[in-house]
């Protein structure tokens, strides 16, 4: 059986696969630490801080017309961390673009996350 921390990590792809960003950010912030620092794959580098930037962020997005759905090949623990390798399609301004890419879900001893980025593969 999987550990929580990665069952977690597994709810959340299962919304972003569905393209339910919304629910699986507030999935994520209802499991972070408050001074979680988040950097999605469409922040292109840039580091959001706490819950208020991140929800900005998407809202933002979503105002864009952008939509976003993400999907997972594999999850591994590894120490404090929960590593997941996946896909990523964004299609915004009638474009498609489709990204391998690795996620990197890092928490504290009290099992709330207090990072999560996404490297491109």
């Amino acid at each position: 059986m999987d550990s929580p921390r990665v069952q977690l990590i597994q709810k959340l792809f299962e919304l972003m696969e569905t393209d339910n960003i919304a629910r699986a950010s507030e999935e994520l912030l209802a499991h972070s630490a408050d001074e979680a620092v988040f950097e999605p794959h469409s922040s292109h580098g840039r580091v959001l801080q706490g819950r208020e930037e991140l929800l900005s962020f998407w809202e933002d997005l979503e105002g864009d017309g952008a939509q976003i759905r993400a999907g997972a090949y594999s999850f591994t623990e590894e120490g404090d961390s929960v590593v997941v390798n996946g896909w990523v399609r964004t299609i915004k301004d009638g474009r498609l673009a489709d990204t391998q890419s690795r996620w990197v879900y890092r928490f504290n001893a009290e099992d709330l996350v207090v990072s999560a980025r996404v490297e491109r593969a």
